[in-house]
């Protein structure tokens, strides 16, 4: 990371996690897969006697090669054209090139359908996801395909698209009057960014992960498309390319809206994409961060991750948790997903609808800290410290 920032990947501190979310319906196409092309060339070169006149046996063993090459890249491009090999393929391949967050992810799609434990009644939560991302095994599931609102959940694909739409993540934005009005009309989350602030995309990007600043996430959406309307295109547009089928977004910060929905699949393709990107792991596994100076914060904000602060809230540890994003507003109910690692290998859970709406308790924290305990056990005593990353 080359941010003027400092990070710390350490539990300290507490504070609080506000979200907006809504409900769901509709599904957006996928893409098929991209087809392989080989191109062969003759095993043997002709043979023969020279003759006085015509070619060479090396001249004509050249017009063959030159020939064959010749239709070879014919025939590539009608493929090409006739089959859409220029397409990326349905979750893990696009025209950028991502540097590997987690080296150990397999590049294979990651959801086999093997046995896993259905969960119930117990299991305080109206949908529930959880994957051996190294593996691509599901080990446990609640209605993992049922359309919801997934509240500020939402803001990893803010970050995505920022990240993919923002060339240098060191230029900065204006937050302006309309996105401070607006946040306080609709009481959502807020990193505390005041309106004329000049803040960093890279500031804006932990601004919007840790703390779910809604500020961040239109002060991003202003600086990689100008407004929000089309960012959100970017956002709708992505998901269809990462095989989202049943997520569509109205906006960049996960407020309620009866055509903004996902489901615990899609939000799992999501997170497994952006996990193979080092800036976004970097956002997801942090749990405190110091943003630069700005005009109006000489020292820079500091910023609690709400993974964090809604375990310390409910006096719970980490344990093998690395990190993750919070989301949360009263149709949608408390949401969590995060990633954790244990044994060299990597999990995600995500769990949606938590708690009775009034966010009195983390409830997201309880269910995801009791699933975790369940299906990875504790730490022992010479764990004591995550090693995140």
């Amino acid at each position: 990371m080359n941010g003027s920032g400092n990070k710390n990947r350490k539990n300290d501190n507490n504070g609080k996690n506000n979200s907006n979310n809504p409900r769901p319906r509709g599904t957006a196409p996928g893409r098929g897969q991209k087809p392989a092309i080989n191109a062969f060339l003759p095993d043997e070169t002709p043979k023969g006697k020279p003759k006085k006149r015509g070619l060479s046996g090396g001249a004509f063993l050249a017009l063959v090669l030159i020939v064959c090459v010749a239709i070879g890249a014919v025939s590539v491009g009608v493929y090409a054209v006739l089959h859409g090999a220029g397409e990326e393929t349905d979750i893990f391949n696009t025209g950028t090139a991502l540097i590997t967050g987690v080296g150990e992810l397999p590049s294979v799609p990651p959801i086999q359908k093997i046995p896993a434990v259905i969960l119930g009644d117990e299991t305080e939560c109206q949908n529930a996801l959880l994957v051996n991302v190294t593996t691509g095994a599901v080990i446990a599931e609640k209605n993992p395909d049922e359309i919801v609102y997934p509240a500020s959940l939402t803001k990893i694909m803010t970050a995505l698209v920022a990240i993919e739409n923002i060339p240098d993540l060191e230029s900065k934005v204006v937050i302006d009057r309309d996105m401070v009005a607006y946040i306080k009309a609709n009481n959502a989350s807020t990193a505390g960014l005041y309106a004329g602030e000049a803040v960093s995309a890279l500031d804006l990007l932990y601004c919007l992960m840790l703390p779910s600043g809604a500020d961040a996430s239109l002060g991003l959406a202003k600086l990689a498309a100008d407004s929000e309307k089309d960012f959100v295109k970017l956002m709708n547009n992505t998901a269809v390319r990462l095989g989202m089928e049943n997520t569509h977004f109205t906006n960049c910060t996960g407020l309620n809206d009866i055509n903004h929905y996902s489901t615990a699949s899609d939000l799992y393709k999501l997170i497994y994409y952006v996990l193979k990107n080092q800036t976004i792991y970097d956002l997801f596994t942090t749990l405190t961060y110091n943003t630069s100076p700005t005009n109006f914060h000489p020292d820079g904000v500091y910023v609690v991750s709400t993974i964090k602060r809604n375990f310390d809230k409910e006096g719970l540890d980490l344990g093998y948790v690395l990190g993750g994003k919070t989301g949360y507003t009263v149709p949608a109910k408390q949401c969590m997903a995060t990633l954790a690692k244990k044994d060299g290998e990597y999990y995600v859970l995500i769990v949606l609808g938590c708690g009775d709406g009034t966010a009195r308790r983390a409830s997201h924290a309880l269910v995801t800290h009791d699933l975790w305990s369940r299906f990875l056990g504790t730490p022992g005593p010479e764990s004591n410290s995550v090693t995140i990353g």
